[in-house]
């Protein structure tokens, strides 16, 4: 283990000590020494190895929350997508060891490479990691300082009331609301609309013109210049089933919120199906400018 200046606390729940000493292999862990280090590698090791096999990764992929579990359709379209946007990435199973919400708000807070956070499956209910992570004290205490300080939290899921109501820790009173396919606007393809987001239509890839039409549970309470891509006056339902097709959608939902807090950002992506264009943009927000 490398040694730490000025540490944290030992990441040992049952230690009070400082971790004067820090995981030599992922670098976002401090322990007071290798018996603790020890005493939590079952826990540790999964997430120490994902992060450790890609030096380069500057995006921490939290995998596994959704229905269908790890390793799902939407986590491979959301990969690819990131390939192709030229972002090094590393995969956290949220399976495989415990006490994860502290440990992935530690490397986020230690690892200075990593610059964007994806959460897969987040209010889905999926699993109960669900609830770890909405419930963590120590989670939300690392990762709102780091969005402060420049970080990009992404999170893909449905009812964001789920678990903690996590909006609330970035001061955004974003709630869930219908879920439809319909079609969205973009209101950040020029410097001229309100998205506070001026960087996002000049992106590699952007797509700004074209209608974005998806299955999304959307959002309300989302103000004017956080609604990347929301219903107009103009959105319609879509559907197989006549009954539920051509019904009039609320203007000023919200299907992709990219909201400002501190240097960063956080976001939310309310497409269930893992579509092409959702991915491609999520890719563009983990990316940045």
């Amino acid at each position: 283990m490398a040694s730490s200046s000025n540490p944290p606390p030992c990441h040992n729940p049952s230690c009070s000590n400082p971790g004067t000493l820090r995981c030599s292999k992922c670098k976002g862990l401090n322990f007071c020494g290798r018996d603790c280090q020890s005493k939590l590698w079952n826990s540790h090791k999964a997430l120490c190895k994902s992060i450790a096999c890609d030096p380069d990764a500057t995006c921490l992929l939290i995998d596994g929350m959704g229905p269908l579990g790890p390793g799902e359709f939407y986590t491979e379209n959301v990969q690819n997508a990131l390939r192709g946007s030229g972002v090094e990435f590393a995969t956290v199973n949220v399976y495989k060891g415990s006490g994860l919400p502290a440990q992935v708000g530690s490397v986020l807070r230690e690892v200075d490479r990593f610059t964007s956070c994806i959460v897969l499956g987040w209010g889905s209910g999926g699993c109960d990691i669900e609830k770890e992570f909405g419930n963590s004290h120590d989670f939300r205490e690392l990762i709102v300082p780091w969005v402060q300080k420049g970080g990009r939290f992404i999170v893909q899921g449905e009812n964001c009331q789920y678990y903690g109501e996590w909006p609330e820790w970035f001061d955004k009173s974003w709630k869930s609301s219908d879920y439809y396919r319909t079609d969205h606007l973009c209101h950040g393809k020029s410097n001229d609309d309100a998205h506070w987001c001026k960087w996002y239509h000049k992106a590699r890839g952007a797509m700004t013109t074209s209608r974005y039409n998806v299955k999304a549970v959307m959002l309300k309470n989302v103000d004017a210049e956080d609604n990347l891509f929301g219903t107009s006056s103009e959105s319609k339902s879509y559907s197989l089933v006549p009954m539920m097709a051509g019904q009039d959608i609320d203007d000023g939902l919200c299907a992709i919120a990219v909201g400002k807090y501190g240097e960063g950002s956080v976001s939310f992506f309310g497409d269930v199906n893992a579509e092409d264009e959702t991915c491609t943009i999520l890719s563009i927000i983990a990316r940045g400018s």
